[in-house]
């Protein structure tokens, strides 16, 4: 028999759980459901007599879920946290924008990420809500955030509210901070890691430095176990903005004249940024392991089963002190040189002499650490049955295409084989690099390569999203769930 507490907490995850699964938007199905809890006195906690807290206590009163904010014993100390983390060198002030619409549990445990990350002290923070939502204007009051309000826009299910809400973002936050050169756009549904400020403080001179440059990105699609480990490295990318971006002031006042209209509904904002007329060869920068995880149940381009088996096995950076290295390679008039180098001095991998792309161990011993090469067909970056999303997934990285690339170039970082080995994989005819080492030998697959590839992926996915979700400690949930274990 279950206590009154076991039976609330138990019908809290299931309810969780039944949200992850969600699938897209336009194939949702309702969930009913109907929930008898008994009436008893409310709980008081002897500091909600504390005058300096009154709105804490009100908000708390009010909403339930906020576990560390609201607990009786040890609160969270909404004031205290936001003046709390440790300092960082900064040569400008560089705000961040926080968006968010309806998801207030999550923007709660994203902000608590975001406040605990170095130099957050020194940061202004100004947080967007899509549409009138008091329990987030309320939420962010405590923490004495300012919050603006847009006016929602466009029809449910569709692009344009999001569209929209990027578009009066990036407006607003620049309108806001007129002497600010550059902000940061964070996304919902994302925790960041302890150095997320400390990243862009160090990449920013790059963006002035370089016009080639459009974004810096806290975000790596590739940021997996198996291809990601160096937290050190940056690489410029053909991607789009995602995920927690920066961008300038320039910038920002070139693309809102470019906006999706939202009278169109054909595009995304993000894959209109990146469309090659707007990009005009401009390139992100992208950093080996992420500084922001995805950590949502579904959203506008993700649903419940690809944010189980994709972006849950994803990795992010724990360390808040890592400096970047390399940096000034990543300009234009410096990487075109430094790449090249890179690629004739790679060794060639060839399946004819054994290689195997579903098990990096065949990558003989003496070409460790690489960098090796191999050459794969392809004649799109977003071709599903193609030898590049075919490696992707033996690698068991992001399959859905393959726009993290530099000119065709797909680079990993191989962490299943000692030492780890660096490895470029290019994409030819597409990439001006398919020339570089003469008579190399195209890497094709076997007829039915993709569906045994395909069904070996999903086990090695579904195994580890498993393995995850049994080592939650559901006895501390609520420190587990806001990131405060």
């Amino acid at each position: 028999m279950l206590s009154l507490e076991q039976e609330e907490f138990a019908a809290r995850v299931y309810l969780e759980t039944a949200v992850v699964f969600k699938s897209y938007k336009n194939q949702q199905s309702s969930i009913d459901l109907s929930v008898l809890i008994p009436k008893g006195r409310g709980t008081g906690c002897a500091w909600h007599r504390d005058p300096r807290r009154q709105k804490q206590a009100q908000f708390c009163r009010r909403y339930e879920g906020y576990g560390t904010l609201c607990r009786c014993k040890d609160p969270l100390d909404p004031q205290r946290l936001r003046w709390s983390s440790n300092f960082i060198p900064m040569s400008e002030i560089i705000p961040i924008a926080m968006l968010t619409a309806t998801k207030c549990h999550f923007f709660y445990r994203q902000l608590i990420s975001l406040l605990l990350a170095t130099g957050a002290a020194q940061t202004d923070i100004l947080v967007l809500i899509d549409g009138h939502q008091e329990e987030t204007a309320q939420l962010a009051a405590i923490f004495g955030l300012p919050v603006i309000e847009h006016r929602h826009e466009g029809d449910a299910g569709t692009n344009t509210p999001l569209n929209a809400h990027f578009r009066f973002s990036l407006f607003t936050a620049f309108s806001t901070f007129r002497n600010a050169s550059k902000v940061i756009i964070l996304e919902d549904d994302l925790i960041v890691s302890p150095d997320f400020i400390s990243y862009f403080h160090q990449t920013a001179w790059l963006l002035d430095a370089d016009a080639t440059l459009y974004v810096v990105n806290s975000f790596s699609l590739n940021s997996c176990p198996t291809v990601a480990a160096d937290a050190t490295r940056v690489r410029r990318s053909q991607m789009f903005p995602q995920f927690g971006w920066m961008v300038t002031r320039e910038y920002a006042q070139e693309i809102l004249h470019f906006w999706v209209d939202n009278s169109d509904k054909s595009w995304d904002w993000d894959w209109r940024l990146h469309y090659a007329p707007l990009r005009r060869g401009r390139y992100a920068l992208v950093p080996e392991v992420s500084r922001s995880f995805h950590s949502g149940s579904s959203g506008a381009h993700i649903n419940g089963w690809s944010q189980a088996l994709i972006f849950s096995n994803m990795i992010y950076n724990h360390d808040p002190d890592v400096k970047l290295k390399n940096l000034h390679l990543l300009q234009a008039n410096v990487y075109a040189d430094y790449f090249s180098s890179e690629l004739r001095r790679a060794k060639v991998l060839s399946m004819e002499n054994g290689f195997n792309p579903c098990h990096m161990e065949t990558i003989p011993e003496e070409l460790r650490p690489g960098p090796v090469i191999i050459h794969l067909e392809a004649n799109s970056y977003k071709d599903l049955i193609s030898p590049l999303i075919l490696l992707a997934k033996c690698l068991h990285t992001y399959p859905d295409h393959a726009f993290d690339n530099y000119e065709g170039v797909v680079q990993y970082t191989i962490t299943g084989i000692t030492p780890h080995t660096t490895l470029y994989a290019v994409a030819c005819p597409i990439s001006p690099y398919c020339g570089i080492i003469k008579n190399a030998t195209m890497t094709s697959p076997r007829p039915g390569a993709m569906e045994q590839v395909s069904r070996y992926d999903r086990a090695w996915r579904l195994a580890r999203w498993y393995s995850n979700t049994r080592e939650v400690r559901y006895s501390n949930h609520s420190a587990t769930y806001y990131g405060l274990a």
